[in-house]
């Protein structure tokens, strides 16, 4: 099983499966929440808000790294947003007492609801095919719909709801773009186990650029697939494919409008590996510029002390 490095500080571990499909789809109506116990905020009931607000539900557990990490930006989400008719809930399926003691622990810095799930119901009817990996966001829009499902950490969800709010949002092509992502993570899976057997390496060539045609406006993907193809030990040096992972990295950046460090940082590294070593190091500067996180910012700026040391 090949091991994928996640956008946002590794969050969400893919698997070569090459993804399941959600439980929902884009455009389907949004499941009701089941909650066991609301710990922070106002109760929020899908039916009475419909028409009215929009609901950003972000699944999170106290136990997990990178959720922990994107609170303040959630925080600064519902802040931005609250005055829009924007509400985010946090939902962990957790017992309630940890959730509570997490929660007051945080204080201010998680200012926005926090509910815990009634038996895992909530995050089974949304979640479940996904095999649970967390932090993960839906935004629900004003019609009642799951309307756009990501990582929190790319720019693209705050990007969905300045579009919901304007009215641009385009629900059809972004379930388009949902369909092509599948089609990406299959033909993802394909390609590692075509490229790892050898005995076709121009069938796995295609099959990798079919990978980057589909899921190229998935920064969470490309990066991926670029990160995979430079640097997992299981494929052999001369098998890389340096000009794919460019590709891959180049597309995962222009998603994120170059906003997510950990896609920033391997945009460079698919520079320096194809040569581009000043234009790597003005990428990885950005990278660790960009980096809030104290342990994630610490690696990035070993990574560009070591582009600056074989540049001398």
């Amino acid at each position: 099983m090949f091991q994928f490095r996640a956008a946002g500080a590794c969050v969400l571990a893919v698997a070569l499966s090459g993804g399941p499909a959600l439980s929902i789809e884009l455009g389907d109506p949004a499941p009701a929440l089941k909650i066991a116990e609301w710990i922070k905020g106002q109760p929020v009931d899908l039916a009475a808000v419909k028409g009215k607000n929009i609901v950003v539900l972000e699944f999170w557990a106290t136990w997990c790294g990178p959720c922990k990490a994107s609170i303040p930006h959630l925080s600064e989400v519902q802040a931005k947003y609250r005055d829009k008719g924007v509400i985010l809930v946090s939902v962990s399926d957790e017992p309630t007492s940890e959730v509570r003691q997490f929660v007051e622990s945080a204080g201010d810095k998680m200012a926005f609801t926090v509910a815990c799930d009634e038996g895992g119901a909530t995050k089974d009817a949304y979640l479940s095919a996904l095999g649970g990996g967390i932090p993960y966001v839906f935004i629900i829009n004003k019609a009642g719909q799951v309307a756009w499902h990501g990582i929190p950490f790319d720019g693209s969800m705050e990007r969905s709801i300045d579009a919901m709010l304007a009215g641009t949002y385009d629900l059809a092509a972004a379930k388009e773009d949902a369909r092509k992502a599948v089609a990406a993570r299959k033909a993802m899976k394909d390609y590692f186990e075509t490229l790892v057997d050898g005995a076709n390496p121009a069938k796995a060539s295609t099959i990798g650029h079919q990978v980057v045609t589909n899921g190229a406006k998935d920064a969470f993907l490309m990066n991926d697939f670029s990160w995979t193809i430079l640097t997992n030990p299981q494929i052999e040096d001369g098998k890389r494919d340096l000009a794919l992972a460019m590709k891959a990295a180049k597309c995962a950046y222009d998603a994120c409008e170059g906003s997510d460090p950990a896609i920033v940082d391997t945009y460079a590294r698919a520079l320096f590996d194809t040569g581009k070593r000043t234009e790597a190091i003005k990428f990885q500067e950005q990278a660790v510029n960009l980096c809030a996180d104290a342990k994630l910012r610490e690696q990035l700026q070993k990574t560009l002390d070591e582009y600056r040391a074989k540049m001398r």
